[in-house]
């Protein structure tokens, strides 16, 4: 059941600039929903999106040169940018689910490390879903999902540093469950298929960079809370915004960043960048984020750890969350409360 917002309490968080120490944002998350609806840009060809009136040949015309310049080969580009069409009125059919068309080496190298495994035994390396995996994609006629597609690019991209020390099956674990989860062609092969299913793109910048920028927090934008206290929204003035972006900044906690709003799940990255788009002073926003407000807080993180920078690449973490602790401050009336307040005037003038 829809919930209207007239239905509940709307509180505003507020901080001021003569506040101290105990009301701040002192974190930012990485997430996978954000509160503010609106995704980081970690990729660059979300940008070429079709235009209300424009046709496929335009559309199409102009994608691929775009994707080509940001590093995709032909047909890729071409596959992107086909989809792009098809999905832009929400068409698009769903990526097959059962994917059975996976490259010889990719099971090759799998069926390698089973081999290998079956006479000289697993020992301590890999995790019982590590060995699934390796059977799976050993067998022939096994296949996998999208699902599973992602969690192959999200350990091979992250685990690929591991090859450095480990260069045999007998030389650690490293290159024995690399292998397993399809080694060097699985990390190709399931980029490419994320690609192609549109959730892995290249990075604004360049991969290598690491570099994901997007809205941190948007001014008067309405985030539903479920809690103890039942449900209702928050909001955040430009004027809060403002102040949490420079205490945020004054206290130094830039490299305050962990995963899903788990402090002990800690990401090494530093939020370098940070503005707060205004107008009459000339700041602007950020491409792609044209509609959103003055008093719009702005950042770019540069993302240094593997684990989370995987994360980013296989799509599992979208966005930014902050947190931090606030004033409440009740914004307006329910409409309930509206009619009762207006009864209690109306009796107490008839009184």
């Amino acid at each position: 059941m829809a919930i209207m917002q007239e239905e509940l309490p709307i509180y505003e968080l507020t901080i001021s600039e003569a506040d101290e120490g105990n009301f701040e944002v002192d974190y930012i998350a990485l997430v996978d929903r954000p509160a503010i609806q609106r995704n980081f840009q970690a990729f660059a060809d979300q940008f070429v999106e079709p235009g209300e009136s424009e046709t496929q040949e335009e559309f199409i015309g102009r994608c691929i040169p775009a994707m080509i310049g940001e590093g995709y080969e032909q047909d890729q580009a071409a596959a992107i940018c086909y989809t792009k069409w098809r999905d832009r009125d929400g068409m698009g059919e769903d990526f097959e689910e059962s994917i059975k068309d996976i490259p010889d080496d990719v099971r090759a190298n799998a069926r390698n490390a089973v081999e290998w495994a079956d006479k000289n035994g697993w020992g301590s390396c890999g995790t019982p879903v590590g060995k699934r995996r390796a059977s799976q994609l050993a067998d022939p006629s096994g296949a996998v999902s999208l699902d599973t597609v992602r969690r192959m690019y999200s350990f091979l991209s992250r685990h690929e540093k591991d090859l450095e020390s480990s260069k045999s099956y007998s030389d650690g674990c490293g290159k024995l469950m690399y292998d397993a989860w399809g080694g060097k062609s699985g990390l190709r092969w399931s980029r490419n298929v994320l690609r192609q299913a549109s959730e892995v793109k290249l990075a604004i910048q360049d991969s290598a960079q690491r570099i994901v920028s997007g809205a941190l927090m948007i001014p008067d934008k309405l985030i539903l809370r479920r809690d103890q206290q039942g449900e209702y929204f928050i909001k955040f003035s430009p004027e809060t915004i403002k102040q949490i972006a420079i205490r945020f900044a004054k206290q130094g906690y830039q490299r305050n960043v962990n995963l899903q709003h788990d402090k002990d799940q800690r990401v090494d990255a530093v939020l370098f960048e940070s503005w707060v788009k205004d107008s009459e002073r000339g700041i602007g926003g950020m491409k792609g984020y044209e509609d959103l407000p003055d008093g719009t807080w702005f950042g770019s993180m540069k993302i240094t750890d593997d684990e989370g920078w995987a994360k980013v690449e296989a799509g599992e973490v979208k966005g930014f969350s902050v947190e931090g602790i606030f004033q409440y401050e009740r914004a307006e009336q329910t409409k309930d409360e509206e009619i009762m307040a207006r009864i209690i005037d109306i009796l107490q003038s008839i009184g």
